[in-house]
């Protein structure tokens, strides 16, 4: 990826969802296009900016068409209209965006989930573990994987939370900073410091 790539339009995978919404409304903001690409784009309201395209992150071929002139792509894996709950499908998903993105030529790829396959491989299935490990390695992507929002309790991540966290996800895709890395960013305005 070129130092001085500009991002002027991004595709977003997920919504509806209340991260995807954050990440939307920020892209928005900082005067961006959006593309969410969903199963039903009637589903996604008119907003200046935002347009709706179906597809499906789960299929290589449906990636390439779906965020064909697009300069990056935001996937919320753990979101309600994508849950993917479970390893097997981020695979499924995180192969297709893989194999999709190059063919569309896009090179910039944000992974937002839960990575604990990362931390440990209890119980997964080693040959799809190596073989994701392997493909992310050799990848020509921008890839970064960023963990999702976490909250104590059960208490909702509050929406000033979610902007917050949205506006360092989108710092971190714009500025091309954390390539092929995997990402924490605290949801938090201002951590406060302990007396």
């Amino acid at each position: 990826m070129s130092e001085q790539a500009t991002f002027e339009k991004i595709a977003l995978y997920g919504a509806p969802d209340r991260v995807t919404d954050a990440l939307q409304d920020v892209l928005l903001e900082r005067g961006l296009q959006v593309v969410a690409i969903v199963d039903d784009p009637t589903d996604i309201a008119a907003r200046p900016g935002l347009a709706a395209r179906s597809g499906t992150p789960f299929n290589a071929d449906s990636v390439a068409r779906s965020v064909a002139g697009v300069d990056a792509v935001i996937v919320v894996l753990n979101s309600r209209s994508l849950h993917i709950g479970g390893f097997e499908r981020s695979y499924d998903a995180i192969i297709a965006l893989l194999e999709g993105l190059p063919t569309a030529r896009v090179e910039r790829l944000i992974l937002i989930g839960e990575h604990s396959w990362l931390d440990s491989d209890d119980g997964l299935p080693a040959e799809k573990l190596e073989h994701l490990q392997h493909s992310l390695h050799k990848s020509p992507l921008a890839w970064t994987l960023v963990d999702a929002p976490r909250h104590g309790g059960t208490e909702p991540i509050a929406i000033i939370t979610l902007q917050h966290y949205a506006c360092s996800v989108i710092d971190q895709c714009l500025q091309g900073t954390s390539v092929k890395q995997r990402l924490h960013v605290d949801p938090r305005p201002q951590a406060e410091e302990a007396p």
